[in-house]
C-alpha cells in the first residue's frame, strides 16, 4: 500500500513552516525517479507519531477517493544527507531533521505544474463544493485541525484540488472538552471564527445543502480488513507500542458505525 522509494537527489526545501518538508528525488528498485515532498519525522510536531498518522490519513483518503497526493515510504541514508547544501537557514534546518531522521519517512507525490494556493476571501467554484464538503467532513470526523483560512493546506489547479499534510489528524487524547463527532454537541462550527480556526471551505459550504451520500458510501466500504491493511503498511520504527495508531484505528471504526450521527451533527453545526 506503501512503496518504498530511496532518497536519492536533494532539490530545494518546500516553504517556511515548522516542519521544513523538502522536494526530493527518489528512486525506487528499478533507479526510476520521482519528485516527491518528503517530510523528516524529526521536524514532526508529534515526531514519528506525525509520519503514522500522515501514511493513516493518506491511505484511507486515498480509498474514500479524496484528492490526497500518493503517499510514499522514503529512505533517508546518511550518504544523502552528505549531498544536502547548507547555502542558508532553511537549508541548514532541512540538514539537521534530515541527519536525525535516518530511515524511513514519509513523501508525497509532487503535484503536476499548476497548482497554486487559492486567494484567500475567494469563492470556490460551484462546481468545487461538492467536493469541498466532503474535505470539510473529512477534516472534522478525523480531528483535524490543520486546514484553516491561516494555513489552508490544500492547492488548487482549475477544476482539481489537492490536500495535503495531516500529521495532526486523530490526535484527541487530552484535549479538554473533545467529544466525539458522533455525538450531541460534538461538532461546533461557530460563527465569525478567526482564521486561524475556521476550516479554509466553511463559508464556502454554507453556501450550498450538504449532500455527503458518495462520501458515506466509500467510508461504508472500509472494512476491518482494510484497517488492518492501513496498520501493516505503517512501519514498526513509527509505531512504538502500537497504543496510539491502535486507537486511531479504534476511532475509525467507530466512526464508520456511527456516520449518520456524525453527519446528522454536522448538518447542524453548519446551520
Amino acid at each position: 500500500m506503501l512503496k518504498t522509494v530511496v532518497a536519492s537527489r536533494f532539490a530545494k526545501p518546500m516553504g517556511y513552516g515548522k516542519t521544513a518538508p523538502c522536494l526530493i528525488g527518489c528512486e525506487d528498485a528499478d533507479g526510476k525517479e520521482t519528485e516527491l515532498i518528503v517530510k523528516f519525522g524529526a521536524g514532526c510536531e508529534l515526531k514519528q507519531r506525525g509520519l503514522a498518522t500522515e501514511a493513516l490519513v493518506a491511505m484511507l483518503g486515498a480509498d474514500l477517493d479524496l484528492p490526497v497526493p500518493e503517499p510514499f515510504l522514503v529512505d533517508v541514508s546518511a550518504q544523502f544527507v552528505a549531498t544536502i547544501p547548507e547555502t542558508d537557514e532553511r537549508h541548514r534546518r532541512a540538514k539537521a531533521n534530515a541527519r536525525a531522521s535516518l530511515g524511513l519517512n514519509f513523501g508525497s507525490k509532487k503535484l503536476p505544474p499548476g497548482f497554486s494556493s487559492h486567494p484567500k476571501g475567494k469563492r470556490l467554484p460551484g462546481s468545487l463544493l461538492p467536493l469541498a464538503a466532503e474535505i470539510l467532513a473529512f477534516d472534522i470526523f478525523l480531528a483535524n485541525p490543520d486546514r484553516v483560512v491561516a494555513n489552508a493546506n490544500f492547492l488548487i489547479k482549475g477544476e482539481s484540488v489537492a490536500i495535503f499534510d495531516h500529521e495532526l489528524a486523530l490526535f484527541t487524547e487530552g484535549i479538554i472538552g473533545w467529544v466525539e463527532p458522533w455525538k450531541p454537541g460534538g461538532i461546533a462550527l461557530l460563527k465569525n471564527l478567526p482564521d486561524g480556526q475556521r476550516h479554509v471551505f466553511l463559508d464556502d459550504v454554507r453556501r450550498e445543502p450538504l449532500d455527503l451520500s458518495r462520501l458515506i458510501g466509500a467510508f461504508e466500504t472500509i472494512s476491518d480488513v482494510r484497517l488492518n491493511d492501513y496498520r501493516a503498511a505503517v512501519p514498526p520504527v513509527w509505531i512504538g507500542d502500537g497504543k496510539a495508531l491502535d486507537r486511531m484505528l479504534d476511532y475509525l471504526r467507530g466512526l464508520r458505525q456511527n456516520l449518520d450521527s456524525a453527519v446528522k451533527e454536522l448538518r447542524k453545526a453548519l446551520s
